[in-house]
C-alpha cells in the first residue's frame, strides 16, 4: 500500500530531527571543543544517529568534554557499528584487539579492522597495510600487498600511510626503486599532517643529506616540531646535530649533552642506548663548568622548544587576521563561589567569545590588568568550587609547588595536567617583583593556571614569557604571578575570595591534585 503524504511528511520531519545538531557537533569535535560537541551530539546520539553515536562514544570513553561513562560508550559504539558507521567499526576492532571495554578477541578485532579497510576507511587501510607488511596478526608477510593498502590510504591524505610510503621509497621495499628524494617528500607530507614519525624522518634526511644536501638548520626545524609532537627519539637527533655540527650547524657540546640527558627513563631501549652513548662521547669534551650548565639546560630545553614551536604555530595561524583570535586555549582557576575566574590577560586578549571548559559555559570579561597579565572572568549561574588562598607568610626559595593546567591541547591529555617543582627565585623577569621563578615545567595552554603550595592553597598564577635571546628561541614559561599581585587585582574589583586559616599538615600530591581539579578550568578564546 502506498504511504500517505502525511506519513511521508512525518517521516521526513523525523529524519530532520535526528540530524539536527550533528554538523555543529562534528565541527566542535574536530576543533576539540568537546563540551560543545557533547551538547550538540547528545540528542542525535540518543535518537540513533550513527555519526553522533560514534563521536559520543569516543568522548565518553576518554572523558573528553565531561565525565567518563565507559558503559554508555560501549553501547553507543556497538550500536553505531550495527548502524553501519565505518569509524565505529574501526574503533570497535581496536577495542577488541586490546580488550578495552570488551573481552579481548584478536580474531574479531582483526576482522572488524579489515571490514573497515574494505569500506575504504583510511586509518584502517593504514593499519592493515602495516600488519601485512610486517606479517602480524596472522597475515603472511607481503610488502607488495602492504604497499597497495598504504597507497590507498595515502590517496585519502592519511599521514601514517604517507610515513610508510616514505620508508618504502627510502629502503626500496615492495618492488619500489630506492628514491630518497621521493621518500623525503612523503615524510614531509606525513609530518605536515601532524605525524610525529614523519617530522623526525624528514629531519633525519636533512641532517644526513639523504636525497638532498645536508642542511642542519632545516633538520633542526623538523626535529623541533617532532619534539613538540612528543616524539622522544627526536631528542637524540637534536643532540646529534649539535654534537657533530651536522649540515653546517655550529658544534655545541653543552647543548648536545643537554638533549641527550633529556631522554626519559621510560624511552625505548634503543633510544636509551643512543642517549647514553651520546652523553659519554660529549662528556669527554666538557669542563666541569660546562657540564653544570648542560645539566641545567637539560631541565628546560624540551619545554622551551615546545613553547617556541607552539608559539610559532599560533603566530602562523593568526598572520592573516592578527586581531581575530580563534580556538586559543589557556587555563584558569575559580576564585569565588559567585563564578569568578582568573586567568592571564594575554589568554583572552582579542577574544570575541570566551568559553570555560570542560563545563562548556560562556564567560564574560569583567576586568583586566595588562601590565601584570591578569584577567577576571565571570560565569553566570554556575555552581563552581573556589580555591582558597594562602594566608600568612609568603613564598620562600625552595618551597614546593604544584601547578595544574591544560597544556598543549591536541597533543597532551585533553584533561588537566599536574606538574611539580620548587620556587627558584622570588622575582620574575628582570627582577620583576610581581612574579617569581619556579622549576615546575609548564607549556603553552598552561598560561593562567593555578599554582599551589604543599597545603593545597593558592599561591600564584602561571605566567608565560617569551624571551628572544638564548641558544634556543624559546618561550620562558617557568614564571608565576605572586599572590600579593593577584590579591590586589581581585581586591580592586571586589571579588569575594576565601583565605585559609593557619595551615595544617602538608597534603599528599594526590590530595592536592584532587582539590585542584575541582577549581582548575580551561579557558577557550574564540
Amino acid at each position: 500500500m502506498r504511504p500517505s503524504p502525511l506519513l511521508l511528511a512525518m517521516l521526513a520531519a523525523s529524519c530532520v530531527s535526528v540530524q539536527a545538531g550533528v554538523p555543529e557537533g562534528v565541527e566542535a569535535h574536530t576543533k576539540q571543543r568537546y563540551a560543545d560537541a557533547r551538547k550538540e551530539l547528545a540528542e542525535p546520539a540518543e535518537q540513533g544517529d550513527a555519526e553522533a553515536m560514534t563521536l559520543m562514544a569516543e568522548m565518553l570513553m576518554r572523558g573528553q568534554g565531561g565525565a567518563r561513562d565507559e558503559l554508555k560508550a560501549r553501547d553507543y559504539m556497538l550500536k553505531a557499528h550495527e548502524a553501519g558507521a565505518v569509524r565505529a567499526t574501526y574503533n570497535l576492532g581496536n577495542m577488541y584487539l586490546i580488550g578495552n571495554l570488551v573481552t579481548k578477541d584478536e580474531a574479531r578485532g582483526v576482522a572488524l579492522v579489515k571490514q573497515a579497510a574494505d569500506q575504504r576507511y583510511a586509518p584502517a587501510q593504514a593499519n592493515l597495510g602495516a600488519w601485512i607488511a610486517g606479517g602480524h596478526f596472522g597475515y603472511t608477510k607481503d610488502p607488495v600487498i602492504g604497499l597497495t593498502w598504504f597507497q590507498a590510504a595515502a590517496a585519502q591524505n592519511n599521514a601514517v600511510a604517507m610515513g610508510w610510503l616514505g620508508n618504502y621509497y627510502e629502503e626500496g621495499k615492495g618492488g619500489l626503486a630506492v628514491d630518497k628524494l621521493v621518500a623525503l617528500d612523503w615524510y614531509k607530507k606525513a609530518g605536515e599532517r601532524g605525524y610525529a614519525f614523519g617530522l623526525q624522518a624528514a629531519g633525519r634526511m636533512y641532517a644526513l643529506g639523504h636525497g638532498v644536501s645536508p642542511d642542519g638548520a632545516e633538520a633542526l626545524r623538523w626535529f623541533k616540531r617532532a619534539v613538540a609532537a612528543g616524539y622522544v627519539s627526536s631528542y637524540n637527533w637534536m643532540g646529534s646535530v649539535y654534537e657533530f655540527g651536522r649540515g653546517g650547524v655550529a658544534k655545541l657540546p653543552t647543548l648536545a649533552y643537554a638533549w641527550y640527558a633529556t631522554v626519559p627513563s621510560n624511552a625505548s631501549a634503543d633510544d636509551l642506548k643512543a642517549a647514553t652513548e651520546g652523553k659519554e662521547r660529549v662528556l669527554k669534551l666538557l669542563s666541569p663548568v660546562e657540564l653544570e650548565e648542560a645539566t641545567k639546560q637539560a631541565k628546560t630545553v624540551v619545554s622551551q622548544t615546545i613553547g617556541a614551536e607552539m608559539t610559532a604555530r599560533a603566530s602562523a595561524t593568526n598572520t592573516t587576521t592578527p586581531t581575530a583570535r580563534k580556538d586559543v586555549f589557556g587555563s584558569g582557576v575559580v576564585v569565588s563561589r559567585s563564578g569568578d575566574i582568573v586567568t592571564n590577560e594575554h589568554v583572552v586578549r582579542g577574544c570575541q567569545k570566551i568559553r570555560i571548559q570542560p563545563m562548556g559555559l560562556d564567560a564574560k570579561l569583567i576586568a583586566k590588568d595588562t601590565r601584570n597579565d591578569l584577567a577576571l572572568l565571570r560565569v553566570e549561574s554556575a555552581n563552581l568550587t573556589a580555591m582558597k588562598f594562602r594566608s600568612g607568610k609568603g613564598l620562600r626559595m625552595g618551597d614546593e609547588l604544584v601547578v595544574m593546567g591544560y597544556p598543549l591541547p591536541g597533543i597532551l591529555s585533553s584533561g588537566a595536567v599536574v606538574t611539580t617543582g620548587i620556587v627558584n627565585a622570588l622575582s620574575g623577569v628582570s627582577d620583576d617583583t610581581s612574579g617569581f621563578q619556579m622549576s615546575a615545567a609548564v607549556q603553552p595552554g598552561s598560561s593562567g593556571g593555578p599554582i599551589f603550595d604543599h597545603n593545597g592553597l593558592l599561591v600564584g598564577l602561571v605566567r608565560a614569557m617569551i624571551p628572544t635571546n638564548g641558544p634556543i628561541p624559546a618561550q620562558n614559561i617557568n614564571f608565576g604571578i605572586n599572590l600579593p599581585t593577584l590579591s590586589s587585582f581581585l581586591d580592586a574589583h571586589a571579588v569575594d575570595y576565601a583565605v585559609n586559616g593557619p595551615a595544617g599538615k602538608p597534603l599528599s600530591l594526590v590530595d592536592i591534585t584532587a582539590l585542584a581539579q575541582r577549581s582548575t578550568v580551561q579557558v577557550q578564546c574564540n
